[in-house]
């Protein structure tokens, strides 16, 4: 099959002799990949930075596409179906899959990783319980971007935010964005985004923001602390953080209020004990996402609620997948999100 491949790290190449994945339980659902996003895990990859996604190997998440073929225990889903898959399952025995967090076990399968080929690939194969209908008012690029914004969903629903609040987002790229929108669905009153690229605050503009701070030029903590008369943000949303940020975000961030981390970090950040002490302050991580954020955010999709148009900067065939991995590594021409076509 065809397949953008990360043989090492620094190096992805077009390849068309891939091995082709095959259906082997009943359970299984075989999808023929439409468009796939490149998400800054997969930018991880190609450097050989990431945990466990880890060269050589077919990466790739963030998809939408069509069944061609049903394991003999599928019945909800058909040969033309189109679908977008929610890429992770659990082990399925722990007690945290017991408890729905399956999202957090420790056995967990990722898509485009440990090797499960991922949608850098023209066909992966995926267990029934991860595949959810695209409604046909849905392009299959909008499908693609259900995944990215799920991050965010999951985000919101976990930090607690409600209606009124004040969030601050650090970091308005894909999942920044997605953030944004959101939080403005969970009825935020009060929305200050952050970033050092001027696109990107005109797109978190766009997006929902009602406040842009270029961090490069002014303080987010003192901006912040204007903007909300010296109370602070009620969650603050980390999908970029610097040692001095992610310090920051504890100061800008109100007595008895969240500070969600959603950046994956290689090196530890020191946390301010005390500001976490003293202000009551609650440390949220985020991991990935569960169904029901996929679930809200498809919904949200439909209603209108959602319009994601701008996040697309641009849709490359996969032949072409080291210029498009150069052009989102090196952040050329405005890049938001980038998509492979197939």
């Amino acid at each position: 099959m065809r397949a953008a491949f990360i043989d090492k790290p620094l190096s992805i190449r077009y390849i068309d002799d891939a091995p082709e994945p095959q259906i082997t339980a009943p359970d299984q659902v075989k999808i023929r990949v439409v468009v796939t996003g490149i998400c800054g895990s997969e930018v991880h990859a190609f450097h050989g930075t990431h945990p466990f996604r880890i060269p050589p190997l077919i990466s790739g998440h963030e998809l939408a596409g069509v069944v061609i073929e049903t394991g003999e225990g599928v019945s909800d889903f058909k040969a033309g179906d189109r679908v977008t898959v929610e890429p992770h399952y659990g082990c399925g025995q722990c007690f945290l899959c017991r408890d729905g967090a399956y999202h957090i076990c420790e056995g967990k399968s990722v898509l485009g990783a440990r090797g499960w080929s991922g949608s850098f690939g023209e066909y992966v194969v995926v267990p029934r319980q991860t595949v959810i209908h695209i409604p046909d008012k849905l392009s299959f690029e909008e499908g693609a971007l259900i995944e990215p914004i799920a991050v965010g969903m999951h985000a919101v629903r976990t930090s607690g935010l409600s209606m009124g609040d004040c969030a601050v987002i650090a970091g308005c790229g894909p999942i920044g964005l997605g953030v944004i929108m959101c939080a403005k669905l969970a009825g935020a009153s009060c929305i200050i985004a952050s970033d050092v690229l001027d696109f990107n605050l005109d797109m978190a503009q766009k997006t929902g923001a009602d406040h842009t701070i270029h961090a490069s030029r002014e303080s987010l903590s003192s901006a912040v602390k204007a903007i909300t008369q010296g109370k602070g943000a009620d969650v603050s949303f980390l999908t970029f953080a610097t040692p001095q940020l992610f310090e920051d975000a504890f100061e800008l961030t109100r007595r008895g209020g969240v500070v969600s981390k959603i950046v994956v970090t290689v090196k530890p950040l020191e946390i301010p004990l005390s500001k976490l002490q003293l202000k009551e302050i609650r440390l949220q991580g985020t991991n990935m996402y569960v169904r029901r954020d996929f679930e809200v955010v498809i919904d949200a999709f439909v209603q209108g609620k959602i319009n994601a148009s701008g996040f697309i900067s641009g849709i490359m065939p996969v032949e072409e997948a080291a210029e498009a991995m150069e052009i989102v590594d090196k952040k050329k021409d405005n890049i938001i999100k980038m998509l492979l076509k197939f």
